[in-house]
């Protein structure tokens, strides 16, 4: 592989360091070239990204804790098979972009072939996470990402001593943590702070809904919607329930409770929080629906492929597990789930709308996009 050039404006003219001459504009620090890497000229913005007004609290938080240089660096390590044991998975292997950043399998494949025990969450608006992973056992971002990295299934580097020396024989990342950094050292300090300012850099926020001004629940601007769009958007607030734990008051179409018992299984395999704290078996954290039309399959295991299978659970299907979730209850006092009983049409007016909540600009941004040479 070629070395990799950089080039220094000194006194108003080009200092070639290496061994060609290229002339750039005065403002970049380098121009960045390599065999293996696709990269601009002048760094993406990742620290000021455009989202609309009601995210404004999301843009101050990614300006705060994101530099362009930091997000280009994790960027690269996203996207390298080299993070892992046999150079053959990536992070990217199981959060791709056209998915909104979920994997379209119910279980990914690791390093050696073997299978994940729960569905790759799709990647939406990690810095206004409190918490990651379905049992919520990270809340520092930081922390989370280099999970992944050392798992015995998915990418198998839990030396990292090991993966340090690596990346750092590696010429294409040199002028990346220099850049980032300050210097050419490769730690697993610096390869979780890069890594997480790519992750809290991927943020999404123009859907139609958004345009829609979700604080008032589209009711500033209902024009957007479709007649069928609007229906569900009703249901959505109403008889369907969702917004119990789906709201707009988090501008995630997150959660009022972080975690919930969904009344999937009257006898778990999986426990979820359960596995760590008592009364909590089958309890996971509650997703956010940004882009859920794209992160299919959907549950922790992945078991519905569809949102109409995801919609039929929750109008004829729900168990009634011990500790169901109360906002899919009857009502009744005795603990019984609710039977919605929506019809066809509901179902397709409740989808439609959920439909909304994609951010096609977000899934075809270059800046997020895998940046090795193919």
């Amino acid at each position: 592989m070629k070395l990799l050039h950089y080039f220094i404006a000194v006194s108003g003219s080009v200092l070639a360091l290496a061994a060609c001459t290229k002339e750039r504009r005065s403002d970049l620090p380098y121009q960045y070239q390599s065999d293996a890497l696709r990269l601009p000229e002048q760094t993406y913005n990742y620290a000021n990204p455009t989202l609309p007004s009601h995210l404004a609290n999301i843009k101050q938080a990614v300006s705060q804790r994101v530099t362009n240089e930091g997000a280009t660096l994790g960027r690269v390590l996203f996207y390298d098979p080299k993070l892992s044991l046999t150079n053959n998975t990536a992070c990217a292997s199981c959060h791709l972009q056209a998915k909104g950043f979920a994997d379209p399998v119910a279980f990914s494949k690791g390093f050696d072939g073997a299978l994940t025990k729960r569905n790759a969450s799709s990647i939406v608006n990690p810095i206004d996470n409190a918490n990651f992973f379905w049992d919520a056992r990270e809340t520092d971002i930081k922390s989370m990402v280099l999970k992944p990295i050392e798992n015995h299934i998915e990418m198998g580097m839990d030396n990292f001593a090991a993966l340090e020396k690596k990346l750092g024989s590696l010429d294409y990342y040199r002028p990346l943590f220099k850049d980032a950094f300050g210097t050419e050292q490769v730690t697993e300090e610096r390869i979780a702070e890069a890594l997480s300012q790519f992750l809290n850099s991927i943020v999404t926020g123009n859907s139609k809904f958004d345009s829609s001004e979700p604080n008032g629940w589209g009711s500033n601007n209902t024009s957007v919607f479709t007649s069928k769009e609007l229906v569900g958007m009703n249901l959505f607030l109403g008889k369907a329930r969702c917004a119990t734990c789906h709201t707009t008051t988090s501008n995630q179409f997150g959660f009022t409770e972080g975690f919930a018992n969904i009344g999937l299984d009257m006898d778990p395999k999986d426990l979820g929080l359960g596995a760590t704290q008592e009364n909590m078996n089958g309890v996971f954290k509650i997703p956010s629906l940004r882009n859920v039309a794209l992160s299919g399959p959907y549950m922790h295991d992945g078991r519905f492929k569809t949102l109409e299978e995801v919609v039929n659970h929750y109008s004829e299907n729900i168990q009634p597990v011990a500790n169901l979730h109360w906002g899919l209850q009857d009502g009744t006092g005795t603990g019984a789930p609710v039977k919605l009983n929506l019809s066809t049409d509901e179902k397709e007016s409740l989808i439609a709308f959920l439909n909304t909540f994609t951010d096609n600009q977000f899934i075809q941004d270059d800046k997020f996009s895998n940046p090795f040479k193919q």
